[in-house]
């Protein structure tokens, strides 16, 4: 009797944690209610070989995978570049982006970032979609809250990254705050500044 109470217990216990809900993004507003303008091109201030070299530390410190570029992120199986190596802990790195300049255009409907390369990244105010770059998959919600522009994107290992773009003094400057998060919720956060280009 006792045993076969100690097998049904371990039978509730597994089938309790195979239930558990994967985590579900936040949608954002859809309204620009601050009719805050991130139109322009942006130049980083400061020394953005060492803000790289945080932001590839906080990768590996929250996904233990080497952060060189999206290519070549140590989570691809080497005999296969497609393929994601079983024991990867994340992938939402891969849809990162970051440059030393970037071009922001904002539309009445969403805002598109070019991060000094030809393929411009498009973010629909208020949207929570899917997300995919070969066989790898990752959510992704953006929209605005308050007077600032937020973007997250979560795999399903559980790591997530947010990035928050708001301007600063007197609108000259824009604040680019990235938070790398595991998936035990542990946070490093990283603020970048860009200044308008005129």
């Amino acid at each position: 009797m006792r045993i076969e109470f100690s097998f049904l217990f371990l039978f509730f216990i597994f089938l309790l944690s195979s239930c558990a809900s994967i985590e579900e993004l936040d949608k954002y507003s859809n309204k620009n209610t601050s009719k805050t303008d991130l139109n322009g091109s942006w130049e980083f201030i400061g020394n953005f070989e060492d803000n790289k070299k945080s932001i590839a530390s906080a990768v590996k410190k929250t996904n233990d995978v080497i952060y060189q570029s999206i290519k070549t992120t140590g989570v691809f199986d080497r005999n296969n570049l497609s393929k994601v190596k079983p024991n990867s802990r994340g992938v939402a790195h891969l849809f990162f982006e970051n440059s030393k300049k970037i071009k922001i255009t904002q539309t009445n409907y969403s805002l598109f970032i070019n991060f000094n390369r030809s393929i411009v990244e498009e973010y629909s105010f208020g949207e929570v979609k899917k997300i995919t770059l070969g066989n790898v998959i990752a959510r992704r919600s953006s929209g605005w809250v308050n007077n600032s522009y937020r973007i997250e994107t979560l795999d399903d290992y559980g790591m997530k990254i947010t990035e928050e773009y708001k301007l600063t003094g007197s609108s000259n400057n824009l604040e680019r705050m990235l938070i790398f998060r595991d998936r035990d919720l542990n946070e490093i956060r990283i603020l970048q500044i860009y200044q308008k280009d005129n």
